[in-house]
C-alpha cells in the first residue's frame, strides 16, 4: 500500500515542482514586487499548490473505480465473490457456500461476508478486522465470524488467498483459493479449503445467492465447473423447474 501511496504523492510533487520553476523562470526574468518578495511568494504557493493537488489527486482516484483498479492494479478484488469450501479431515466432504463483498479505497481492504445454509438463509456472518496483507506468493485476512451454532459470541478466523488473474493489461484476479484456519466456537481449530469466484457483474448480495440456487437446481454443484453446462444435469423433482 506504502508503494501505491507514494506514487501518487510523486505525481502531485511533480506537477508542484513543475508549477514552481515556471514561476521561479517568471520572477526571474521580470521582478514583480522584489526578488526576495517574488521567491517568497513563490515558496508559499508552491507549498499550497503541492497540497491542493494531493488532495485532488486523493479525492479523483477515490472516486473513479477506472482509476482504483488502475491504482490497484494486479490486487484489485473489490466486488462480490461466492465462495464454496470443505472441512478437512470431515469424513462427510460436505460442501458449505457463501459470499464476500470485498470494498477497497486508497488506504484498506475490507471484508464483509456471509455463510449460506442448504436453504439459502445466513448461516454465519464475517468482517474484517485487519487489512489485506500480502505475505510472499498469498496474502491474508483475519475476520470476526458470529455462527448461527453460537450466535451470541464473536470468535476469528485467517483466510489465505492465492490468485488466478485473467488476461489484459492488468490482470486483476477472477479466482482464488486458499484457506481459513477458525479460531474459537463451535468449529474451533477447523481448516476449510476454499474456492472463490469473482462476479463483476452481481449488483447486490441477493445476485450471488440466485446465483447459487440457479447452479444447484441446474447441475447439482453450487460452484459448477467450467464447460460443465449441459453435463451432469440434476433431475428435478416432476413439475419443478430451474430458477
Amino acid at each position: 500500500m506504502q508503494t501505491r501511496i507514494q506514487r501518487l504523492t510523486v505525481v502531485a510533487l511533480a506537477i508542484a515542482l513543475t508549477y514552481a520553476l515556471l514561476a521561479l523562470q517568471f520572477v526571474t526574468k521580470k521582478t514583480v514586487v522584489s526578488p526576495v518578495v517574488d521567491f517568497a511568494f513563490v515558496y508559499v504557493t508552491s507549498a499550497g499548490f503541492y497540497q491542493l493537488i494531493i488532495q485532488f489527486i486523493y479525492k479523483l482516484v477515490s472516486a473513479s473505480p477506472l482509476l482504483l483498479r488502475l491504482y490497484w492494479g494486479r490486487l484489485y478484488v473489490a466486488g462480490l465473490w461466492s465462495y464454496t469450501y470443505t472441512l478437512e479431515g470431515a469424513p462427510d466432504k460436505k460442501i458449505y457456500f457463501g459470499l464476500w463483498r470485498i470494498e477497497q479505497d486508497l488506504y484498506t481492504t475490507k471484508v464483509v461476508g456471509m455463510g449460506l445454509t442448504d436453504d439459502f438463509e445466513a448461516r454465519s456472518h464475517v468482517r474484517s478486522v485487519t487489512d489485506m496483507v500480502e505475505n510472499g506468493p498469498q496474502c491474508e485476512v483475519v475476520n470476526v465470524r458470529s455462527d448461527l451454532l453460537d450466535s451470541a459470541s464473536d470468535y476469528y478466523s485467517k483466510t489465505t488467498m492465492y490468485f488466478e488473474r485473467g488476461r489484459g493489461l492488468l490482470r486483476r484476479p477472477t479466482r482464488m483459493w486458499g484457506k481459513t484456519f477458525i479460531y474459537g466456537g463451535p468449529r474451533s481449530a477447523a481448516i476449510c479449503s476454499n474456492s472463490f469466484i469473482r462476479h463483476p457483474k452481481a449488483k447486490s448480495e441477493q445476485d450471488i445467492i440466485d446465483w447459487f440456487r440457479h447452479n444447484y437446481e441446474t447441475y447439482g454443484e453450487y460452484h459448477p465447473r467450467a464447460g460443465q453446462a449441459g453435463k451432469n444435469k440434476k433431475v428435478l423433482p416432476s413439475g419443478a423447474a430451474a430458477n
